[in-house]
């Protein structure tokens, strides 16, 4: 009796009969501070072919971490496996359905077999539970793998893509393409096209692939390319056998069955392109590629403008018009350059053009005013169109992530009235005891063709009444005291105002604080500061000098970078290096206008206010516990290759804060060249020590560890096959080359006759009589041979004695 499970099995492999496969293409596009990590397990306990355990599991998991700074964008989930598939399983014990369903036929010999895969958005369950361990279960393929065993293509397996944000991340696009495509004898070159690329920088660009059911003992005319060049991350993957059951994000390589891999493509991309080519070949081993992630740094403005006033278009028939404008550049991951064109249309008559002035950071915005006449060839209703990025006839300078929204429209309707502009408030130093002001200073940018009066009160202004009678010879009788103008032209007025002050001139008031903080022993102190000019009647100079001591002990100094005005301040931050004689508490006092010897520079209309105090403690981290130490094989001239990582856990204990490793304690100390890939470090010393740094955002601590490798026994195979094809071609004896440099290997025939003797520097045997007069020179037959192993070394007296077959 069929199982409902079996039956549905049985129902897709016929739907999907007709269907070999399903092109790779793009499934989502992202841009912004993004990345991608893929993490995910095989069901198969190990790797699949003739010999293999036929025995798969239902349920694996993997364990999935990103840093506090980082935040998942979008995950999804990815299994697949041998079989028509299943499409319902549970995720962290939460069943699932696959939103979308991949399938693949392949032929081997007469039969003919099905393949699946299936996908779920789980976003909003990765968010909710965020760093931790991820299962998948229920993906149950136990009734069909029976099946695919003797042909050695039966898997099963997960993985999840997920997109994160990061703040430190350069500006990105990350596409992830998808489908089902396959490689094998049959089909021995699979070419896919990737486009929507977008590609403005090269440096850091990578693409990564996930792919079910390569077979690392397979590998014949296997490669993968980029445009053409040739892909490898050796040793995890070789150029000829890039899908071998690796995952590159952890370094594992027993994913048995399925690659997560991820390239470097910096050099085999270049500006400007929009497209890539990727080649698969294998002339035996058969790969199903299910996604290709690429991220590419992408950085575009995106401009747009909105009119935010408009001056002139109110009565009485004025053509001229004074526009306020707002260019921004909000959805963008570039600066909007400097120059870059902006036109007024009336309808479609170009009535005024003008630029940017800066460069507008992203999320940054420029104001900017324009004044122009509308020509008379333009009615009074018209749509006044602001466009930026276009030099006049619709065309542009600047790329753009958006070309269709740089543009604002409003109606007008014309009206004649004055227009004032450039007035300007009034300043004069106290210096005769009677000041008088030329009001007409204020309003020298009023066009004079306009008729313009002052006046104490707005009542005044608004109604023509008792103008000030002489205003270039004017007293104040208030300090500050507002004037009020009236500009007129036949038709039309407007009123504004404008300020005029007498000062006490002009000295400048120096004082200065900074918040509470706390220092870390060891660690220059970053200390934040602000110089304020506020009961002051003249600037505070560039270069005025500010002195910052502990306990009175002079530590160093700093200066104002910019003229402050009155009522000013400026912020900066020093850095700081502490006495270690300190105590655990200490006063720091910052004093501006001070050279660190108690002199000042500055003239001042208070010299009492120039310092400020605060009480700084000292923090410090839990110690590091104690940290075991590492044992490896020795790999070859006393070197093994150490994951220091599995110690991360141990040095944080529980503790938020940033691990990293070093050679010296030193450089652990002043946190410099740091060992930048501590999962694959190899040791350069035997017994070497590795010192350890733990960071958070109070202090550090350090500690250490040994790291060092011994020699194992080595692994010794019971055949090899001569025969040229690459594969299992010498008499390869693991733990041994450069490990054991004074051993001695003997080979005997049956009858036994040497037939060759071998050493360190001779490598491995290929199979070639070295000594006897019969094979002497040639590939010996196939048939049973015997061998001695001396290692020549105190920890193995004994040699290892045992037989080899050799066969063709």
């Amino acid at each position: 009796m069929f199982s409902l499970k079996r039956l549905l099995y049985i129902i897709i492999l016929f739907i999907y009969n007709v269907a070999l496969s399903q092109d790779i293409s793009l499934y989502q596009q992202f841009n912004g501070h993004y990345d991608y990590i893929d993490f995910g397990n095989t069901l198969n306990i190990a790797e699949n072919g003739s010999n293999s355990d036929c025995t798969i599991l239902t349920t694996s998991g993997a364990y999935f971490n990103l840093e506090p700074q980082q935040e998942i964008v979008a995950a999804y989930l990815y299994w697949a496996g041998s079989g028509p598939g299943d499409f319902e399983i549970s995720f962290n014990q939460v069943p699932l359905s696959a939103e979308r369903t991949f399938n693949l036929l392949y032929t081997q010999g007469d039969t003919e077999y099905s393949f699946f895969s299936g996908f779920a958005d789980v976003t909003d369950e990765m968010r909710s539970i965020g760093n931790g361990y991820y299962a998948v279960s229920e993906l149950d393929l136990t009734t069909v793998i029976p099946d695919y065993c003797a042909s050695g293509l039966n898997f099963g397996g997960w993985a999840v893509t997920v997109i994160y944000e990061d703040p430190s991340l350069p500006l990105n696009q990350v596409n992830v393409f998808d489908g089902l495509e396959s490689v094998n004898r049959n089909n021995v070159t699979l070419e896919i096209t990737i486009d929507n690329l977008l590609v403005l920088e090269t440096e850091g660009a990578k693409i990564g692939f996930l792919a079910w059911e390569g077979d690392r003992e397979i590998s014949v005319n296997e490669s993968l390319r980029i445009n053409g060049n040739i892909l490898s991350n050796p040793p995890l993957n070789p150029t000829d056998n890039a899908f071998n059951g690796t995952n590159s994000f952890t370094g594992s390589d027993t994913l048995h069955n399925m690659d997560i891999d991820f390239y470097s493509i910096s050099n085999y991309v270049n500006t400007g392109d929009t497209s890539a080519n990727i080649q698969l070949t294998s002339g035996q081993d058969f790969v199903m590629i299910n996604n290709i992630i690429t991220v590419l740094n992408t950085e575009l403005p995106d401009a747009t403008i909105s009119v935010d006033t408009i001056l002139g278009a109110m009565e009485c028939g004025n053509r001229e018009l004074s526009i306020d404008y707002t260019v921004y550049n909000i959805n963008s991951t570039a600066i909007l350059p400097s120059g870059t064109p902006i036109v007024f249309y009336a309808d479609e008559t170009r009535i005024a053009q003008t630029a940017t002035i800066a460069d507008i950071p992203i999320n940054g915005e420029e104001t900017g005013s324009i004044v122009f006449t509308v020509p008379n060839s333009v009615g009074e209703d018209f749509i006044l169109k602001a466009v930026v990025d276009d030099t006049g006839n619709g065309t542009g300078i600047v790329s753009e992530s958006n070309e269709n929204n740089n543009e604002d429209e409003i109606p007008i309707i014309l009206f004649l009235n004055p227009v004032i502009a450039g007035i300007q408030d009034l300043e004069t130093c106290d210096v005769i005891g009677i000041e008088y002001f030329d009001l007409t200073e204020a309003t020298s940018e009023i066009d004079p063709i306009y008729e313009l009066s002052f006046h104490l009160t707005q009542d005044d202004a608004e109604n023509n009444l008792n103008p000030i009678p002489n205003p270039e010879n004017f007293q104040n009788t208030e300090n500050p005291q507002t004037i009020f103008i009236r500009v007129a032209n036949p038709y039309c007025f407007l009123t504004e105002s404008f300020t005029v002050t007498v000062n006490t001139c002009p000295l400048p008031d120096a004082t200065i604080d900074f918040p509470e903080i706390t220092a870390c022993r060891d660690r220059a102190l970053l200390l934040p500061f602000t110089v304020y000019n506020l009961e002051a009647t003249g600037p505070l100079p560039a270069n005025t000098s500010i002195a910052f001591y502990a306990d009175d002990v002079p530590l160093g100094r700093s200066f104002t970078r910019n003229s402050i005005p009155i009522g000013g301040s400026e912020s900066n931050e020093v850095e700081l290096l502490l006495p270690n004689d300190l105590l655990d508490t200490f006063v720091l006092t910052a004093v501006v206008d001070d050279d660190l010897n108690g002199n000042g520079t500055v003239e001042e209309l208070r010299e009492d206010n120039n310092s400020f105090s605060g009480s700084i403690s000292f923090e410090s981290i839990p110690p590091i516990p104690n940290l075991p130490n590492l044992l490896k094989c020795d790999e070859g001239f006393n070197t093994a290759t150490f994951d220091l990582s599995v110690q991360d856990d141990l040095i944080r204990n529980g503790l938020d804060g940033t691990v990293q490793y070093f050679t010296t304690l030193e450089d652990a100390i002043t946190n410099s060249n740091a060992i930048g890939t501590p999962i694959a470090y190899q040791n350069g010393a035997n017994l070497q020590i590795i010192y350890v740094r733990l960071e958070n955002e109070i202090c550090f601590a350090t500690t250490s560890f040994l790291i060092q490798t011994e020699k194992c026994a080595p692994f010794i195979p019971q055949g090899f096959s001569p025969n040229g094809d690459g594969i299992n071609d010498v008499f390869e004896i693991s733990n041994l080359l450069n490990i054991y440099e004074n051993f001695e290997l003997e080979i005997y025939s049956r009858n036994g006759n040497l037939i060759h003797s071998g050493r360190n520097q001779d490598g491995f045997w290929d199979g070639i009589a070295t000594k006897g007069l019969i094979f002497k020179g040639n590939l010996v037959p196939v048939g049973t041979y015997y061998y001695v192993l001396f290692l020549n070394d105190p920890k193995y007296p004994e040699p290892f004695i045992s037989w080899i077959y050799i066969n063709y």
